[in-house]
């Protein structure tokens, strides 16, 4: 992203912004008191964002989720974790929004509303990010 992109919020979230499919990872560590009724709630709320309009359509490619079960020991305490699949870095720039975007014309409030309500079940560290453009 120039400079003069990181300006303007409407160019770097528009959906013909950096086409190609790119897929955000996320993954959550909760709190041990975090009730598997609580869990399930998340999931349900997380994967309901892929229903999210925006300029009358769809943006969000789709939502995939499971939780942790490699053998490897390496998950570092995370326990569950997400996919969800843009077809460009505008449509994946919406979503995200804070800290990225600013005004909350050019995010989606429903995935704010989210981050809002996840949080209080997730440890102080309990949350992990990457994405990458699927090449």
């Amino acid at each position: 992203m120039t400079p003069a992109e990181a300006l303007n919020e409407s160019v770097i979230t528009a959906p013909d912004y950096r086409p190609g499919l790119l897929r955000h990872i996320v993954l959550f560590q909760y709190l041990e008191a975090t009730t598997p009724e609580q869990r399930q709630e998340i999931k349900e709320r997380f994967h309901a964002l892929a229903e999210s309009e925006r300029q009358g359509r769809r943006y969000v490619a789709s939502i995939e989720s499971g939780v942790q079960h490699s053998p490897e020991g390496k998950h570092r305490d995370l326990e569950h974790g997400f996919i969800a699949s843009f077809e460009s870095e505008g449509d994946r720039n919406y979503y995200v929004g804070e800290p990225l975007i600013t005004n909350p014309a050019n995010y989606d409030p429903a995935h704010h509303e989210f981050k809002r309500f996840v949080g209080q079940y997730l440890s102080p560290t309990g949350v992990l990010v990457f994405d990458f453009s699927v090449r």
